[in-house]
């Protein structure tokens, strides 16, 4: 049995209908039935259904050709299927503009004999309906079994990606929300064209988690049975993959909160821990920490997710994986990257075209946010990645207090100043500053004024006035200003550049030291 359905042209085949005649629409014979009805009556709008078979007798029309038309292109805009007619006893015979028009549209339409009654037809066409049905009902269950039992039995989403194209005979593609291709069919499909597609999103949870993609733009009912099928059986199967994914997230965010703890735990325990959960003891790691305002850092923000999504896709292309903590109103990112290849014994340069660092991959979307503020901390391996947590809270911490502008802080770049402040204890810098720049300082808390951080600024703008000025938000003119007061105040000699990085660094600590 053709599971399609019944088209116009096997309707004319019936022995019921053996007598009947096709007058015109023979392009249309390949339309499928799907229902059938009786008009008698002339207002039909809205009435009629796609696959639809209309009997009547045209008594509605016998006084008004116009309804002629009217029918016609109600016809067209339902698709009905065919239109079969007794035309003898009130319209004698088919008219002329029923025949342009359903050549024109397609629809076919069949002169029956007088001496056949309705019921004979309605019973006739409506038992090829419902055995059609029936037949693919069945075959649905037979499909939904087959697919659900795929799952059921852990085959895999590849099988089940490739028992569906076998079903619709057709290239598929399971894409995530992201635009990432979570599975094909065939497996080297690749990306899905542009055009000459169909697609169907899948949910999980009620939430949108992707679409399933068919290579081919018609599908008849039984494909159409299939996909819908499909549909549920890659939610279920990528529902067991986020509940797989949330298990793991949850025990690698209890490893690595206690590993943030700075609790002691031996190098073998956080090897062993780590493999357990698909973490290679050979992979390096860096810790960034976004911090910002509670409301960007909610259950349903974007900027989580998005960071979420950035962090997964980019440990995918690096073979790792990588982890997002919340903590209250900030959020934690342990970043992995695997292991730097060494360069042989024959390779006298370097490896270059190396990944670029997470600071940089992460960066234009952190920028995009002006309300939080994100420390990078310095590479660790596994069972020290404690010191990379602590190295990014000193990278806002520090950096904060030289550029109250900047958002983004990496260890590297404030090293210098976290060793100054280390070692100040021991080597009387306090002394030291106060002695180069004491009199600034004191003119500042003395009179309210910016001096201090006025020639801070200049000297890390290396002695440009107007990026100094554009950094301090204040007219070139001020900052020449402030600085002739500075060296009427602390008689320094801006000119002297042996003496900048001296400068540079008092200035630097005292600003750590003072500011909050």
């Amino acid at each position: 049995m053709n599971l399609k359905g019944m088209t116009v042209r096997e309707l004319l085949q019936l022995p019921i209908l053996k007598d009947a005649s096709l007058i015109s629409g023979d392009e249309g014979l390949d339309r499928v039935v799907r229902y059938i009805d009786i008009m008698e009556v002339p207002d039909i709008k809205g009435w009629l259904r796609e696959g639809e078979l209309i009997l009547t007798t045209g008594y509605s029309m016998r006084n008004d050709p116009g309804l002629v038309l009217e029918l016609m292109e109600e016809l067209r805009r339902a698709d009905a299927a065919a239109l079969a007619i007794k035309p003898e006893r009130f319209m004698g015979g088919i008219p002329a503009e029923m025949v342009e028009l359903s050549n024109r549209y397609r629809i076919p339409v069949i002169q029956i004999p007088p001496g056949i009654p309705y019921i004979d037809i309605t019973h006739t066409v409506m038992e090829q309906i419902l055995n059609t049905q029936a037949a693919l009902l069945r075959r649905s269950e037979e499909v939904n079994k087959t697919l659900t039992g795929l799952v059921l039995h852990n085959k895999g989403i590849q099988v089940v990606a490739d028992s569906v194209a076998e079903l619709v005979q057709a290239p598929i593609w399971v894409i995530h929300k992201n635009g990432r291709v979570i599975v094909s069919s065939p497996a080297d499909a690749g990306d899905p064209p542009a055009g000459r597609t169909k697609s169907w999103d899948v949910s999980v949870d009620k939430q949108f988690a992707g679409r399933l993609i068919i290579g081919k733009e018609q599908l008849d009912e039984l494909e159409l049975v299939c996909i819908e099928h499909a549909r549920l059986v890659f939610s279920l199967e990528l529902m067991r993959r986020k509940i797989a994914y949330d298990t793991e997230q949850r025990l690698q965010g209890s490893f690595f909160e206690e590993l943030l703890m700075g609790l002691p735990l031996s190098r073998q325990d956080a090897e062993n821990k780590g493999r357990q959960l698909g973490l290679q003891p050979d992979w390096c790691w860096e810790v960034c920490i976004v911090e910002g305002e509670p409301l960007l850092f909610e259950e349903h923000a974007s900027l989580p997710a998005a960071l979420g999504e950035l962090t997964e896709s980019e440990s995918a292309a690096r073979k790792v994986k990588s982890h997002l903590l919340r903590q209250g109103d900030r959020l934690v990112l342990l970043l992995a990257s695997p292991a730097a290849a060494e360069p042989s014994a024959k390779q006298k340069q370097p490896v270059t075209g190396r990944t670029a660092g997470w600071a940089d991959v992460l960066a234009p979307l952190l920028d995009g946010h002006s309300h939080i503020r994100t420390g990078f901390g310095g590479k660790a391996p596994l069972w020290e990645v404690y010191r990379s947590y602590v190295m990014a809270k000193k990278a806002m911490t520090i950096g904060a207090r030289l550029d109250k502008e900047r958002r983004t802080f990496r260890y590297d770049e404030i090293e210098m100043f976290d060793l100054l402040l280390e070692s100040s204890a021991h080597v009387g810098f306090d002394a030291f500053t106060e002695k180069k720049i004491g009199k600034l300082s004191k003119y500042d808390r003395d009179n309210g004024t910016d001096l201090v951080p006025t020639f801070h600024a200049y000297l890390a703008a290396g002695g440009s006035l107007i990026e100094a000025a554009n950094k301090l938000y204040i007219h070139r003119n001020s900052v020449k200003y402030r600085l002739d007061r500075i060296k009427d105040i602390a008689d320094i000699d801006m000119e002297d550049t042996s003496k900048r990085l001296m400068y540079y660094l008092c200035t630097s600590f005292y600003l750590l030291k003072n500011l909050e």
